[in-house]
């Protein structure tokens, strides 16, 4: 049985009426669809429900301040569970609510973050949130599950980051779009849990509804075979996550800015490998570099370690614990023409600046290199 059958208890093409065990309302919600929240008198289940705050944290604009206003005066008419300035949310939800079996819908597009704990993560569009929220339950078809084999292990040079980067390429659209993935193989055996964590959040960028680790499959059947130990560092294309290359095709591309940080940059193994790059080195000259913590528990351990007193020291930005520089606020955006590389996750034209700015998006280690020449390059310790 499929993982995702097994927590809807309903086979492949049955239509199943599902109650949540959490409906996350966030500020990446546009004002007008905050608008017709506040309007809502009656309930099904406020506890299904959590707002948290963590898109433009602490508010870039007017508009984000408004939302987030709304957003506030929601939970406390509802009495619901409210979380402000602790992190992303997902990783919020991943580590401090979500348990294995759990059903988490949001219109956020990394939900398949939690199937890395055996939940399911479910992405629906802002137009459905309003109807979920009033009647604290959600209708959908059993979608078909695919599973994708994983063997090998990554060497030391490569990261799970630069395997997605890879794997999302176009034909992933078509491969898995409407389906769940499973990744199965003795190559899920070794990862670590960072790792769980990048490769299911990732996935659901493939078009895919959501995605799982299975750990003890039986009777299946795999669609695509992936050696882990071929993966090289890869750098997406400004503009789509589906168009990558190599870092050592892209070698000496300029960078102005460099983002550690967001849902795939940000966590302490990021921020550990960095600081091994930049300990006793200094960012280059007129390049940036902006480091910030995915969740305030990773922004106090990177300090119990000196890990920020290291980038200080190599001249780094460190900003609050909070969603990527992936929107077009506060959090160091870029200008026109310029090129940013960022270990988060979006890369689509504005969203870290002008429509004419550039953003590459890489692992961690990627972007702690390229701070220290001003250039994509490959990484040296």
């Amino acid at each position: 049985m499929a993982m995702i059958e097994h927590v809807l208890s309903a086979s492949v093409g049955n239509e199943v009426t599902i109650k949540p065990d959490y409906i996350v309302l966030n500020d990446s919600l546009d004002l007008e669809l905050v608008n017709t929240l506040s309007e809502i008198k009656t309930l099904a289940n406020k506890d299904q429900l959590i707002v948290i705050l963590n898109y433009d944290i602490p508010a870039g604009s007017f508009t984000s301040a408004e939302i987030q206003k709304k957003l506030i005066h929601f939970a406390q008419e509802h009495h619901i569970e409210f979380v402000q300035a602790e992190g992303i949310g997902y990783h919020i939800l991943l580590n401090k609510y979500v348990k294995e079996g759990d059903v988490v819908v949001s219109t956020g597009m990394h939900n398949s973050i939690f199937g890395s704990k055996g939940a399911l993560g479910l992405h629906i569009e802002s137009e459905q949130i309003i109807d979920v929220c009033v009647k604290g339950e959600l209708t959908l078809t059993v979608p078909e599950t695919v599973y994708v084999e994983l063997k090998g292990s990554l060497s030391p040079a490569s990261t799970m980051k630069d395997f997605m980067l890879t794997f999302l390429d176009e034909s992933t659209k078509e491969k898995y779009a409407g389906k769940v993935i499973e990744f199965v193989g003795e190559g899920v055996q070794s990862l670590n849990n960072k790792q769980k964590v990048d490769l299911c959040l990732l996935a659901a960028r493939s078009g895919a509804v959501s995605a799982f680790i299975q750990l003890n499959p039986q009777g299946i059947h795999t669609t695509d075979v992936y050696d882990l130990s071929t993966v090289k560092p890869a750098v997406a294309l400004p503009g789509s996550i589906h168009q990558t290359q190599s870092v050592k095709a892209l070698k000496d591309t300029p960078v102005a800015a460099c983002f550690i940080g967001g849902c795939t940059g940000g966590s302490i193994e990021d921020l550990r490998q960095a600081a091994e790059i930049l300990k006793d080195k200094k960012v280059a000259t007129y390049t940036r570099l902006t480091i910030s913590p995915e969740t305030n528990e990773v922004y106090l351990k990177a300090m119990e370690e000196g890990l920020l007193e290291t980038f200080i020291d190599s001249g780094a930005q460190i900003i609050n614990p909070g969603c990527a520089s992936c929107l077009t606020t506060s959090k160091g955006v870029v200008g026109r023409g310029e090129n940013m590389l960022s270990a988060s996750c979006w890369n689509f034209a504005g969203c870290n600046g002008t429509k004419d700015s550039n953003v590459f998006l890489a692992s961690s280690a990627t972007v702690a290199a390229a701070a220290l020449t001003g250039y994509v390059c490959e990484t040296t310790k």
